[in-house]
Order: C-alpha cells, then sequence, then structure tokens
C-alpha cells in the first residue's frame, strides 16, 4: 500500500491530505461537519431576509335577518414583513454569520489537527515500544547470562541462596518487562486502528523540526481560536446596541376573497413601520455585561499567551535534558568500543570468558537503542510544538 506523506500542516484550508489518513466513517463524520458549519453560515447570514407567508381560509356565514341562505366564504392572502433599516444592525448580523463561520472553521480545523496529532504521536509510541521490546531482549540475555553465573557461584560456594535467588528475580522481573511492553504495543496498535486503516509501516513520520518561540505563541492555533472569538464577541456587543436604535421595516399583503352570493374581491396594502424602544430596565446591565465579554475574552488571550511562554520553556526544557542525556549515551557508547575491544584480547588469550564478551556486546547494543529511544522522546516534544503551531501556507 503506498505510504501517506505529510509535508505540512495548512491550517487555514481544507487539508484534504490529512484527512485522508482517517478511517472512511470518520473522514465522513468530519467532512459533514464542515457542511453543517457552513449551512449553519448559509442560514445565518441570509436570516435578516423576510418570508413571504401564504394564508388561506374556508367558512360559512348566515345573515339571520336577511335570508335563512348560508353563504360560503373563501379567501387567499400572502404577506411579507421585511426589515429595511436597523441603524447597522444588517450588516453587524452578517458580519457576525461571517465572523462566526471563520470561529467554527477554525475550530474545526483545529479538531482534525488534534486527531492528527494524535495519530503521529500513537505511531512514535509504537516505534518506542518496538525498540524497547528489542532492547528488552538483549536485556534478558544479560539476565540469563547473569542466572548462570550466579548459579554456577552459587555450587562452588562463593554466593549464598540470596545472592541466586535475586538474579532468579530479576530475570522474572525483566520476563515481566517484555510481556507488558509487548501488551503496550498491542494497546498502541489498537488505538492507531481506531483513527486510520493504515497500519503502522505505511505512514511516514513528519520529520520534526524545533519552532521558534515567537511564532508559537503568535501562530498558535489556540490562540488563532481565541482572537476569533474576540471578533465574535464584539460585533455582538455593537448588535446589541443597534437593537435599541430606530428600525424601519416593509410590510406589504394581498388578499382574495371569494363568496358565493357576493362579487369576488382583491385588495392589498403596502406600509412602512418605524420602531424604537423606549425603556428597557435591562438594557445597561445586557450592554455592559456584553462589552465586559470582549474585554475578558481579550484578556483571556494574553493570559494564553502568557502561559504559552510558560509551556514552550518546559518543552524546550525537556528536549535540552533528552539532548543531554544523549551526550552521556554517546559517552558510554565509546567507553564500550573500548572495553569490547580490551576483552576481546584478553578472551583470545583466555584471560577473560565468553560471557563478559557477550555481556559488554550485548550492552553496547542495548545503550544503542538508549539512543533511538532518546530521539524519538524528543521528537514527541517537537511534535508539542509543531502541531500546535499554524504551518506557513
Amino acid at each position: 500500500m503506498k505510504k501517506i506523506i505529510i509535508p505540512s500542516l495548512l491550517c487555514s484550508l481544507l487539508f484534504s491530505n490529512e484527512l485522508d489518513l482517517l478511517q472512511k466513517d470518520k473522514k465522513e463524520l468530519r467532512q459533514i461537519e464542515k457542511e453543517v458549519i457552513q449551512k449553519k453560515y448559509e442560514s445565518a447570514k441570509d436570516d435578516w431576509i423576510g418570508t413571504i407567508n401564504l394564508s388561506s381560509s374556508l367558512g360559512k356565514s348566515r345573515d339571520f335577518t336577511v335570508s335563512e341562505n348560508s353563504d360560503m366564504n373563501r379567501s387567499v392572502g400572502l404577506s411579507l414583513t421585511q426589515s429595511i433599516y436597523e441603524s447597522g444592525g444588517i450588516e453587524l448580523g452578517i458580519k457576525y454569520a461571517n465572523e462566526e463561520l471563520i470561529s467554527e472553521t477554525i475550530a474545526w480545523e483545529n479538531e482534525n489537527i488534534a486527531i492528527l496529532q494524535t495519530i503521529f504521536e500513537t505511531l512514535l509510541n509504537i516505534k518506542k515500544l518496538k525498540l524497547q521490546i528489542e532492547q528488552s531482549d538483549y536485556a534478558l540475555k544479560n539476565k540469563d547470562i547473569e542466572l548462570i553465573l550466579k548459579r554456577i557461584q552459587y555450587e562452588a560456594g562463593k554466593v549464598d541462596i540470596i545472592d541466586l535467588n535475586n538474579a532468579i528475580m530479576s530475570k522474572n522481573n525483566q520476563q515481566k518487562e517484555n510481556i507488558s511492553l509487548k501488551n503496550s504495543l498491542k494497546d498502541k496498535e489498537y488505538e492507531l486502528s481506531k483513527y486510520t486503516s493504515f497500519k503502522y509501516d505505511e505512514i511516514k513520520i513528519i520529520d520534526f523540526r524545533i519552532i521558534d518561540k515567537n511564532k508559537f505563541v503568535k501562530d498558535n492555533l489556540n490562540i488563532r481560536y481565541e482572537n476569533s472569538k474576540i471578533n465574535l464577541f464584539d460585533t455582538s456587543y455593537k448588535q446589541l446596541k443597534s437593537s435599541y436604535l430606530p428600525k424601519v421595516s416593509l410590510s406589504t399583503n394581498a388578499t382574495y376573497k371569494n363568496n358565493e352570493n357576493q362579487e369576488n374581491n382583491e385588495a392589498g396594502s403596502i406600509g412602512l413601520t418605524a420602531s424604537m424602544p423606549l425603556f428597557d430596565i435591562t438594557k445597561d446591565a445586557k450592554l455592559e455585561k456584553s462589552k465586559l465579554e470582549v474585554l475578558k475574552q481579550k484578556v483571556n488571550v494574553t493570559d494564553i499567551q502568557n502561559e504559552l511562554v510558560y509551556e514552550y520553556e518546559q518543552i524546550l526544557a525537556q528536549i535540552n535534558t533528552y539532548e543531554e542525556q544523549g551526550k552521556t549515551i554517546a559517552s558510554n557508547l565509546k567507553l564500550y568500543d573500548d572495553l569490547i575491544m580490551v576483552n576481546k584480547s584478553s578472551n583470545s588469550a583466555g584471560m577473560t570468558s565468553d560471557f563478559d564478551l557477550e555481556v559488554l556486546q550485548n550492552t553496547k547494543i542495548i545503550n544503542e537503542y538508549d539512543l533511538q529511544i532518546n530521539d524519538i522522546n524528543k521528537k514527541l516534544q517537537y511534535s508539542k510544538l509543531y502541531f500546535k503551531t499554524k504551518a506557513d501556507i
């Protein structure tokens, strides 16, 4: 199956490549949710347009002073009431619909990226667990050697039963660790299958890079969404103010009446209505509350930005820790290279056992796995920066 390669995240566009990673049903659900947002916008932006109402009636009437006959009355009517001026309220209503579309689309895209982040972090954890399982196999080999040596020493009377028992328990614990890692791998593979039909090795992992602090704060996806809410609240406040200003609406109707004993009657009317609220005891409180919502959201954005700076520093500190650990592991590998070279010489001369050389070789391999695992840990930290930031388009 062809590998899916994702070079970048286009947060302000419908990034179909990312959605293609999802299972069919999940992808369809995301697309339907997008359509719901679009249809909501189309309805909201035209909400100010009036509707034409059709009415119809059928009945009988009787005038006892004139005749005992009943007249059958029929009537059909059309009416329309259309707002034509709301002191800016119509324009603000359309603007609110546009800004709501932007805000909800950003939220929708952010949800897509959150799913994508889960997929790629799961991929990294699967790769990490596979390495840990292979590493654990070498650790188990060393535990086997340790147990063999302790048993020989115990039979020779050089160690007591406690030392031998500790070696047995140490091997058992390593075996349990192997089982635990394999179970964790199954869990992660199952977690991946909940989001995508692609297997672990069919998706190429993104080459995550360090992101500048200013970009992390400025282009942060959460900040982008929260800023859109400022615009939304501000327009809502202006809409509320306009609702207390003069309005003008056009009303028109046309009726057709039919009476069995009279001539048909057609009538119509058209008129303008001006209105303005004169008194609302809750007006000031409503306006102040709406204005405070705008202020609150602005402060909230500033607060989130401050938290993001701290979060960035934490992630960067963790990355630096892994880099230092990588240097230590690399230094250990050089040491084991020297020890193996010396041991090979002494082993050829019969001065050391094959067990000594095998333990050193296994331990070196374990450290090599540590280096790869450490690199994945760094990528997991980089991914936290990557998936929270709007990529360049």
